[in-house]
């Protein structure tokens, strides 16, 4: 039997439960504005939004979903659609960079998935969105043959390992979001270091004086 009291509780706990849904309030979104601003998982999953991407403060989320078999992880862009005026960067911790990721885009013959460029840095890939949806990481391609020292396979691809060190790197990793310019800063390199400087130019060579001790002529 059903006390009065039971049933107040019961009705109580449900008009809380509309209100909290009618209120279209997200405890786990992350209000972004025209400054920008990052939303993250537990996982280690980051989106990074540079200023002027959005030009009203909208509550942005990242929703893991379960990815397809054999990948590795499958996130979702809330809210889905929100074009962004400047590409934001989605930052994923990977133990291994041999990963490709794609956007996916649900068709009615079934899932399409359109490839992304992504970056590697030590223990993590990013890559550049301009519009929130649904991204999906598989393992990449492995390579025929082993990689030389000081290179790794990266979808099937011999590519040069990459390490986090201070003195190839930029000062700060901003994982492709400029800072504001600051006066002698070094340029953001977006993760790919930059050649090696060029060689000093080789001084002039004197011109004979023929033994003349003098400045020296034609």
């Amino acid at each position: 039997m059903t006390t009065t009291t039971t049933r107040f509780a019961l009705t109580l706990s449900l008009t809380t439960l509309i209100a909290a849904c009618s209120s279209g309030h997200d405890p786990l979104s992350t209000p972004v504005g025209a400054a920008g601003g990052s939303v993250s998982t537990a996982s280690g999953i980051t989106l990074r939004v540079p200023a002027g991407a959005l030009s009203t403060p909208t509550d942005l989320r990242i929703v893991e979903r379960q990815p397809n078999d054999g990948a590795m992880a499958r996130i979702e862009l809330e809210p889905r659609g929100l074009v962004l005026a400047v590409p934001a960067t989605l930052t994923f911790k990977v133990d291994d960079g041999n990963v490709k990721l794609s956007e996916v885009e649900h068709a009615a013959s079934g899932e399409v998935h359109h490839g992304l460029s992504k970056h590697r840095h030590a223990g993590e890939v990013e890559v550049q969105v301009e519009q929130l949806g649904e991204l999906e990481m598989e393992h990449g391609l492995t390579c025929q043959v082993a990689c030389d020292a000081g290179f790794e396979c990266d979808d099937g691809v011999c590519q040069a390992h990459v390490e986090d060190d201070p003195a190839t790197h930029d000062l700060g990793d901003d994982h492709g979001v400029d800072p504001a310019p600051t006066p002698g800063a070094p340029a953001d390199d977006h993760g790919v270091d930059p050649g090696a400087p060029p060689a000093p130019a080789p001084s002039p060579t004197p011109v004979d004086d023929h033994g003349n001790h003098g400045p020296g002529h034609a």
